[in-house]
């Protein structure tokens, strides 16, 4: 069965996605696991959101904390819940976001794109996926999934794949990024240290401010080569896993969709808030 022909067999989704419509595609700076549960200007920002988005068929959510040798698709009917994080209060393991996954869908993607990716059928929704869903779609009544970062491939070629996503949408399916545009763990330990925390780093406000640039322009290939676009990209990256959703969700749009900014801002001086919309 083809793809199309599966999402025609959601009929609670039937008509979340008008014709002729694309399915969102966002990028979404999750910050700390307890945005899923505080309330802040960036978390007010996200409920905005999802009052003005159209609710999809699904949702392929590629996550900074699902990372892979090769690329890999989760085909679990239901996902569960996944804690993947220490050192937080005992009621954030206490949180389920119960949705359904859609199994069948995301089979027919595997074998579709040109790229192997392999089934994983016990992945269920990591912090990175359920922490933004949890405000997107407090009634979980959207089916989810989850596509891995393959270490084994460079910030190019997860480009290039993210663009075979782009067929997705026009069948229903919203691409969700979760990530930060800027993360430096060892940078903000540094700063408890010293007492500096929420001192926003001139490299990360301008690694922030360069990519802005560089989506405004439809630059996306130079965001693909991060690295070489500005020095201030190895203390704004130090490792490329909250980067590279943001490309993904590049990759999946279209040349003439304008990019929205929401929860703009920094979350610590080291950490990005930033998410994009194109709808």
């Amino acid at each position: 069965m083809t793809l199309s022909a599966l999402l025609a067999t959601l009929p609670s989704f039937a008509n979340s996605t008008e014709n002729n419509t694309l399915a969102p595609a966002l990028f979404m700076g999750h910050g700390t696991p307890l945005n899923a549960f505080n309330s802040n200007q960036f978390t007010d920002d996200w409920e905005k959101i999802s009052k003005i988005i159209k609710k999809p068929k699904a949702i392929l959510v590629v996550s900074a904390h699902w990372e892979t040798t090769f690329s890999a698709i989760s085909t679990n009917l239901n996902p569960p819940t996944i804690y993947d994080f220490y050192g937080f209060p005992d009621f954030m393991y206490n949180i389920k976001y119960e949705t359904k996954g859609a199994p069948e869908i995301a089979t027919s993607i595997a074998e579709s794109f040109s790229e192997k990716i392999f089934k994983d059928p016990n992945q269920g929704l990591d912090h990175g996926a359920w922490s933004v869903l949890s405000k997107l779609f407090p009634n979980a009544d959207v089916p989810v999934f989850q596509f891995s970062l393959a270490q084994s491939m460079s910030p190019t070629e997860h480009f290039r794949l993210a663009q075979d996503m782009r067929k997705l949408r026009e069948q229903g399916v919203m691409i969700l990024g979760s990530g930060n545009i800027v993360h430096n763990i060892p940078s903000a330990r540094n700063d408890s240290i010293n007492g500096t925390r929420q001192i926003v780093h001139e490299w990360a406000k301008n690694f922030d401010d360069l990519v802005v640039s560089k989506i405004n322009q439809g630059d996306y290939k130079s965001l693909a080569n991060y690295e070489k676009i500005s020095k201030d990209a190895k203390m704004a990256v130090p490792t490329p896993e909250h980067f590279l959703p943001l490309l993904y969700v590049l990759g999946a749009t279209n040349k003439n969709e304008k990019a929205q900014y929401f929860a703009e801002g920094f979350q610590e001086g080291s950490f990005s808030m930033r998410s994009v919309l194109f709808s």
